[in-house]
């Protein structure tokens, strides 16, 4: 292979540095979209969170490199000074950029566990590319080999020339680009905890790393008795990412279901409620300044909720569900919970909590038993204390004429339900599906009718409740 690709002048470009430099920025790249996509993560701090990972990481890759050619070192310290620039151990780089995250997320409080999870995709993107350096360099070669699928190195300062090597570096980089897209899928589909995608990662690559070691050649790599340096430290992480993958993640049924509501008609808001966990004061700033980016893209298209009633009917053959019906009477006493909560919390006994601001976990449970007891008492206020005019409908998909056998066993098992009272213009859509085929044309479905129930003007010039709440719900769905 061939490093040394071309000159500038009196500046060289190298293939490995050109790698690596490639790999960090699609790295960010990655990590900042991603950012702007997950919920409760800022994308501002993603280019401060790179920096620290990276100068972090050639710090550890560099300590690591050290101590495996210890005994070279005490023989001649001049060797810290004259491998400043060559020599890296990729586990050090990774213990390193750990380290890295830790301390900017301390230093700006954020959530460890999230950003390890955004970070480790665009790591594993980063390796591959950098192996693709190693393959240009020669350097973490393979042994030698009788394999036809042997590489070969002519002008290598790293690898024996000459000589057929098992292709360690192109394994490497397959092997990493396998893992991002492994980890983007996990990520996306099936993560159930924070931390269970960091998890995934240690697993994969230790383990990958593990059995590749057995195929290097090059010999400065360090040793723990029959293990290499890499071998040695590859069974503490594969342990180490088991505990992240295990015992954070949380278990979920097969079974998906979201809502939003929006209380609030065309002429103004009233209230909003979107379904998930109580978060902390910088959480919610940060989903606040993301939400306000978005909010600037929508446009003014204000209907009543009569008009979007119609939209319902006319546009998806919405049905409306019978009054008496028990799934209707449950949805409108739930309804009428989250709206005396807002408009007559007098009918509710318990006070409203504060959020704890130690954050003990006496103090969370309380908190938690407090919002649910004072749930639990808006829901049990009766008909007669709180009227409403509410109305249920429901968009249900057509089943595939061969639904194959993942696909739901019912239409009810892939639906859009609509919840409306026109007393205080309440307008809720919650979906619900078994399997992912449905997915998106239910997305798609809610995401068109809450454009159309749009937002005012005065809305957009004040940014309020409502036109954040929307921009939310656009950038969710």
């Amino acid at each position: 292979m061939h490093n040394d690709l071309f000159s500038i002048g009196p500046f060289h470009v190298y293939g490995y540095g050109l790698m690596i430099a490639i790999g960090i920025f699609c790295a960010y790249v990655l990590a900042e979209y991603r950012a702007r996509r997950i919920d409760g993560l800022d994308d501002e701090v993603v280019f401060g969170l790179t920096w620290w990972a990276v100068v972090c990481g050639l710090i550890g890759g560099k300590v690591l490199y050290f101590v495996t050619i210890l005994p070279t070192i005490i023989k001649n310290p001049s060797m810290l000074f004259q491998d400043l620039i060559e020599g890296f151990v990729i586990y050090g780089a990774l213990i390193g950029g750990v380290v890295g995250v830790v301390l900017y997320c301390r230093l700006k409080k954020l959530n460890c566990m999230s950003y390890f999870d955004l970070a480790v995709p665009s790591v594993a993107l980063a390796q591959g590319f950098g192996r693709i350096g190693c393959l240009l360099a020669g350097c973490c070669y393979g042994r030698e080999t009788d394999s036809p699928f042997g590489i070969v190195f002519q002008t290598s300062e790293y690898a024996p020339n000459g000589i057929p090597l098992v292709p360690t570096q192109i394994i490497s980089s397959a092997l990493n680009f396998l893992h991002f897209i492994i980890l983007i899928v996990f990520a996306k589909k099936y993560k159930k905890g924070e931390g269970q995608v960091a998890g995934l990662f240690f697993i994969l690559y230790s383990a990958g790393r593990f059995v590749l070691e057995f195929f290097r050649g090059d010999m400065e790599r360090g040793n723990v008795g029959v293990l290499s340096t890499s071998q040695f430290i590859a069974i503490f992480m594969v342990i180490f990412g088991l505990i992240l993958f295990f015992a954070l993640g949380k278990r979920g049924g097969d079974k998906v279901a979201a809502s939003v509501s929006i209380i609030g008609g065309a002429d103004g808001p009233t209230s909003i409620f979107l379904a998930g966990k109580v978060k902390d004061e910088k959480a919610r700033e940060l989903e606040k300044q993301k939400l306000e980016k978005l909010a600037r893209t929508i446009e003014v298209n204000p209907h009543t909720l009569e008009e979007t009633e119609r939209y319902l009917v006319e546009k998806y053959q919405a049905v409306l569900l019978p009054s008496d019906s028990e799934e209707v009477q449950r949805e409108e006493q739930a309804t009428r919970g989250t709206l005396v909560l807002r408009h007559k919390p007098e009918l509710v006994q318990t006070p409203e909590p504060e959020y704890p601001k130690s954050r003990e976990q006496d103090e969370l449970k309380r908190f938690g038993e407090q919002i649910l007891k004072r749930t639990e008492e808006a829901e049990h206020v009766s008909a007669k204390e709180f009227p409403l005019d509410f109305k249920k409908y429901q968009i249900r998909l057509e089943e595939k004429t061969d639904p194959g056998e993942d696909a739901p066993r019912d239409s009810r098992d892939a639906c859009l339900d609509i919840c409306i009272e026109k007393n205080y213009e309440f307008l809720q859509l919650s979906y619900s599906y078994s399997g992912k085929e449905y997915e998106r044309k239910l997305k798609e479905i809610m995401k068109d009718i809450y454009l159309y129930y749009g937002v005012t003007q005065e809305d957009v010039e004040n940014y309020t409740e409502r036109f954040l709440v929307l921009a939310g719900i656009i950038k969710q769905l």
